[in-house]
C-alpha cells in the first residue's frame, strides 16, 4: 500500500515537471532571448502540445506587431509640405 502511494505521488510530481508554462506577449517583448528561441523552436517543430501551440501563436503575434511598428515609424517625413 505504501509503495503504491509513493509511486503515485512520484508519478504526479514527474508529470508536473513536464508542463510548459504559457507565456504572454509582454513576456516575449521583455525577454528577447526567449522570444528568439521560441520562434526558432516553432519553425522546427512538427507537432506541438497545447501550451507550445499557444506560445508559438503569441510569439508570432509579437513578431507581427513589431514588424508593423517598424514599418509604421521607419522612413517617411514630418514635413507637412511634402505630405500628400
Amino acid at each position: 500500500m505504501k509503495k503504491t502511494l509513493l509511486l503515485a505521488v512520484l508519478g504526479a510530481m514527474l508529470a508536473g515537471c513536464a508542463h510548459q508554462p504559457v507565456y504572454t506577449a509582454h513576456y516575449y517583448r521583455t525577454h528577447k532571448t526567449a522570444f528568439k528561441k521560441e520562434l526558432a523552436f516553432c519553425a522546427k517543430a512538427e507537432k506541438l502540445s497545447g501550451s507550445e501551440e499557444k506560445n508559438c501563436q503569441t510569439a508570432h503575434r509579437v513578431q507581427s506587431d513589431e514588424e508593423a511598428a517598424a514599418g509604421l515609424f521607419s522612413g517617411g517625413t514630418n514635413n507637412p509640405a511634402l505630405l500628400p
